[in-house]
């Protein structure tokens, strides 16, 4: 592991690899009346993410995904009920990210139920097979759709979505976009991957710049080394790093809207780092903007 990747993981002096008692969903005051939109919710970090939302006693959980959702709505409602939360009103609704008519369908049935969100998290991503530029087995398509899902797609529902968000006068307004570590460093083969994803934090930092005057929050998120169905599409060498729980990701996404975070806006945050002690480094992180992309001169 080269020094400045053990720096990374080490940013804070705890290092994560699953759930801890300061992000459990049970630990914090309860988020009845919040409107919660997921989207690649089902399966995944985004399917796990709805259920720790249900057992934080979020009121309204919006699922969406382009594969079926009954078993997570399920899910999600026997969560809720395992914690005697109330039943959460869950709209689980088709979702291609990657198409604006679709996009703009789903918000439609957002505002006619919902009138209002409250959190949006763009969890839908894809990673390509890695092979090199030159590699005749690098398919074009495949390459470009990494693109199109993780950064077209999280442009358009940030976009459909913030009239949700924003159309209240105070409180909540949170976004949060789902970047990775492999934004942050070199690898052969992943040209579309690791490109895309550093849009996403340079989106995401930009998308501050435009609405943090209107009270809205937005953070870029490496949701840790899961070993999810996409993830396996990284080279064998890497799966080693796959070994972070489902729950890491998706309970620290819930303690993310616990309190005022603004802080961290235009941020990357990787959940593999200790939260408690992330806060309590927030006035040097400010200080020095720290955790953002920059151009080293």
């Amino acid at each position: 592991m080269t020094d400045y990747m053990s720096k990374l993981l080490s940013f804070t002096p705890t290092y994560h690899t699953d759930t801890y008692p300061a992000i459990d969903p049970l630990s914090g005051p309860t988020l009845t009346n919040r409107t919660i939109l997921i989207t690649g919710a089902s399966k995944g970090i985004g399917r796990a993410t709805a259920i720790s939302y249900a057992r934080a006693g979020a009121s309204n959980i919006i699922i969406g995904a382009r594969s079926p959702l009954d078993a997570v709505k399920a899910e999600v409602l026997a969560a809720a009920k395992k914690e005697n939360r109330d039943a959460p009103n869950v709209l689980a609704l088709y979702l291609d990210v990657a198409s604006e008519e679709s996009v703009q369908k789903m918000v439609a049935q957002v505002e006619a139920q919902f009138g209002e969100v409250d959190v949006l998290i763009n969890n839908a991503g894809y990673l390509e097979k890695w092979v090199n530029v030159g590699d005749t087995n690098m398919d074009a398509k495949e390459w470009w759709k990494s693109w199109e899902v993780n950064i077209l797609g999280t442009y358009l529902c940030t976009k459909f979505v913030l009239p949700l968000l924003l159309k209240k006068k105070g409180g909540l307004k949170f976004v949060m976009n789902m970047s990775s570590i492999g934004a942050t460093f070199l690898a052969e083969g992943s040209t579309a991957y690791q490109t895309a994803k550093l849009a996403v934090m340079g989106f995401t930092e930009r998308l501050t710049k435009e609405y943090e005057s209107e009270g809205l929050v937005a953070v870029a998120v490496h949701p840790g080394g899961v070993s999810t169905e996409l993830a396996r599409n990284m080279p064998d060498k890497w799966h080693s790093l796959l070994n972070s729980a489902v729950e890491l990701p998706a309970n620290t996404l819930v303690w993310l809207v616990r309190g005022k975070r603004d802080w961290m806006n235009g941020r990357y945050i990787s959940v593999e780092w200790d939260m408690a002690e992330l806060e309590g480094m927030k006035d040097e992180i400010v200080a020095k903007d720290l955790l953002k992309a920059k151009l080293t001169m």
